[in-house]
C-alpha cells in the first residue's frame, strides 16, 4: 500500500484511506470497518475514537443520534460525555454496556468491537463475562434481536450516505414450515427491526433549526453585502443539505430539509442572476421548484415563485412574470410574501404596456397595505423574501414612472430614497437603493431637470465594483438610453454618463457592456 501522505488520522488521511481501501478491492459495506481497523493499527487510536472518525461523526453528532436512539429525556448526551467514554479508563467516564451497545448501533457495528484490552482489565467481572459471551457468539442477553448490530454499509444513524443492504436482522419466514412460537418470535424480531429501520435518522432537530437559521441570516446579508460571499455561504450550505437528504431522515424531518433546500436554491438563483449567471441561475431555480414540489411545501413555492417571476422581469418576458407573481399570490397569505408577488405584478404588467392593468394592481396593493393586510417587519429583518418599507416604495415608484404617472413616480421614489437613507447600514437593500437612484434620474429627466438627475446618480457611480450588479448595469444602460434621446441637456449628461459607464461595467462581476441602440430591462 503507498503510504498515506496527510496528517495521520486526518480527515484527508481518512479520506485517501478510503481511496486505498476501494482500490484494494474493499466492498462498501466494509470499507468503515477497514477505515477503523486502520486507525487503530496505524494511528494507535483507541477503538471507540476510530469507529466514530471511520463514520465521519463528531462528538456533538454522536451526541445528538446517542439521544435521539435512547429517546429518554433523562438521557440526553453531550459530546463532551461521548470523549469521556472514549478516553476511559486513562481518564474520562467508564461507559457501562447498555452505553457501548448504543454507541454500536450509532456506528453500526457490535458493542465488543468498541473494547480493547484496555477496557477489559478495568472492566467489572460481569462485563467481561457478557463480552466472551458475545465474542463467542452467543445470544447477547440485554439486546433485543431486531437490535443486532447492522453492518458498516447499512443505512444507519450512524454512517449517513452509505446505503447498504436491507437490515440483517429481518428473517424470511416460510408460513408453511413455521411453528406458532418460532412464528410469533421472529414476527416480533421483523417487526422491531423495521421499525428501528425507518425510524433511525441522519439529522436531529437542533441541526435542522441551525440550517434554517443559516440560510435565514445569508438571505438578510444579502440586502447588504456583496454577492460572491454570500454564493458561497449558500453553496456551503446547500451541499450539506444535500449530503443529508442523501441519508436516511424521519419523513417530517425529510419534509423540512426539502424545504430549506428549495429556499437555498432560490436565494441562489437569485445570487446567480445577479452575477450574470443566467443559466446557473435557472439550473438553480429548477432545483428549487422540484425540492418545493417534493416537500409539498406552500412557502417554498412561493419563494419559488417570487424569484421565477424576477428571472422572467430580468430576461424581458414582462407578462409572464406577471402572470408567475399573480399565481404565487393566488390563496390567503396575508404576509410579506404575497406583498413582494402583487409588487412584482404590479411592476411586470407596467413593463408590458398593460398601464390600467398596472395602475388598477398598485391600487389593490395600496388598499391591501393600507388595511394592514400583509404582515411582515418591513426593515428588511426578513430578507430577501419580504420588502422592506424603501424596497416597496421603489416598486410603486417604478411601476408608475413605466405607466407615466411621473409626478407621483418621483414622489414615491424620493420617499424610497429616504427611507433607505435612514435605514440601518446592515438592512439596507443596496440594489433597490440604487435602483431607485437611477430611476428617480429618469424621472427628472422626463421632467426637464437634469441637474437634479446629474446629482442623483454620483453615489450610482461610486458603488464598489462588486456591488455593481446585473441589475444595476442594465438600468444604468436604459437610462443612458433615455437620456440619449432627450433634451440637449439630457444628451450631454448621457455623453458624460456613458463616458464613465464602461469602465464602470468593466469593474463589475457581472460584467455586460453598455446596451448600443436597444432597450434592455431592469431585474428588480
Amino acid at each position: 500500500m503507498k503510504e498515506l501522505q496527510h496528517k495521520p488520522g486526518s480527515k484527508p488521511y481518512r479520506r485517501e484511506l478510503r481511496e486505498q481501501l476501494k482500490a484494494l478491492g474493499f466492498p462498501a459495506d466494509r470499507i468503515n470497518d477497514a477505515v477503523a481497523t486502520a486507525l487503530a493499527q496505524l494511528c494507535h487510536m483507541r477503538p471507540r475514537t476510530a469507529r466514530r472518525l471511520a463514520c465521519e461523526l463528531s462528538l456533538d453528532e454522536v451526541a445528538a443520534r446517542y439521544s435521539a436512539l435512547r429517546n429518554d429525556a433523562e438521557s440526553r448526551m453531550r459530546g463532551s460525555r461521548i470523549w469521556d467514554f472514549e478516553q476511559w479508563p486513562a481518564r474520562g467516564v467508564h461507559p457501562t454496556v447498555r452505553t457501548l451497545r448504543t454507541l454500536a448501533d450509532i456506528y453500526g457495528t457490535s458493542w465488543v468491537q468498541l473494547v480493547d484490552i484496555e477496557d477489559l482489565r478495568h472492566m467489572p467481572e460481569e462485563d467481561r463475562e457478557l463480552y466472551h459471551r458475545r465474542l463467542a457468539g452467543d445470544a447477547d442477553p440485554q439486546q433485543p434481536p431486531a437490535s443486532r448490530p447492522r453492518t458498516a454499509g447499512t443505512a444507519t444513524a450512524g454512517c449517513p450516505g452509505h446505503p447498504g443492504p436491507p437490515d440483517p436482522a429481518h428473517r424470511p419466514l416460510r408460513l408453511r414450515e413455521t411453528g406458532t412460537a418460532e412464528l410469533m418470535a421472529v414476527s416480533g424480531e421483523n417487526a422491531l427491526g423495521t421499525a428501528r429501520h425507518v425510524t433511525t435518522t441522519n439529522v436531529d432537530d437542533v441541526t435542522v433549526e441551525q440550517l434554517d437559521r443559516e440560510l435565514r441570516d445569508a438571505g438578510r446579508a444579502y440586502l447588504h453585502a456583496s454577492p460572491a460571499p454570500v454564493l458561497l455561504q449558500l453553496t456551503q450550505l446547500g451541499e450539506r443539505m444535500a449530503e443529508l437528504l442523501r441519508g436516511q431522515q424521519r419523513p417530517s424531518q425529510t419534509v423540512r430539509l426539502q424545504a430549506l433546500a428549495a429556499r437555498c436554491s432560490a436565494l441562489t438563483a437569485w445570487v446567480c442572476d445577479d452575477l450574470g449567471g443566467t443559466s446557473a441561475a435557472r439550473a438553480h431555480l429548477w432545483a428549487a421548484s422540484m425540492f418545493a414540489g417534493q416537500a409539498e411545501h406552500d412557502d417554498a413555492r412561493r419563494w419559488v415563485s417570487v424569484v421565477r417571476s424576477r428571472l422572467a422581469f430580468s430576461d424581458g418576458d414582462f407578462v409572464e412574470s406577471a402572470r408567475i407573481a399573480d399565481d404565487g399570490a393566488r390563496g390567503e397569505w396575508p404576509d410579506g410574501i404575497k406583498s413582494h408577488l402583487l409588487l412584482r405584478r404590479a411592476r411586470a404588467l407596467a413593463r408590458a404596456g398593460q398601464d390600467d392593468e398596472a395602475r388598477e394592481a398598485l391600487r389593490a396593493w395600496e388598499e391591501g397595505n393600507r388595511k394592514q393586510m400583509y404582515f411582515g417587519t418591513g426593515n428588511g429583518a426578513d430578507g430577501i423574501f419580504h420588502l422592506q418599507s424603501a424596497q416597496q416604495r421603489y416598486f410603486v415608484g417604478a411601476a408608475l414612472l413605466d405607466v407615466r404617472d411621473i409626478h407621483p413616480a418621483l414622489q414615491e421614489l424620493l420617499t424610497a430614497l429616504d427611507l433607505f437613507d435612514k435605514a440601518p447600514a446592515e438592512v439596507r437593500a443596496y440594489a433597490e437603493h440604487a435602483l431607485s437612484r437611477i430611476d428617480t434620474a429618469r424621472a427628472f429627466l422626463t421632467l426637464g431637470e437634469p441637474s437634479e438627475a446629474h446629482e442623483v446618480m454620483e453615489p450610482v457611480f461610486a458603488l464598489p465594483p462588486e456591488r455593481r450588479s446585473r441589475c444595476v448595469l442594465t438600468a444604468l444602460n436604459e437610462l443612458l438610453l433615455v437620456a440619449g434621446g432627450d433634451s440637449p441637456f439630457g444628451r450631454r449628461f448621457a455623453a458624460e454618463w456613458g463616458m464613465r459607464a464602461d469602465p464602470y461595467a468593466s469593474r463589475a462581476p457581472a460584467p455586460q457592456g453598455r446596451a448600443a441602440g436597444t432597450s434592455v430591462p431592469t431585474c428588480a
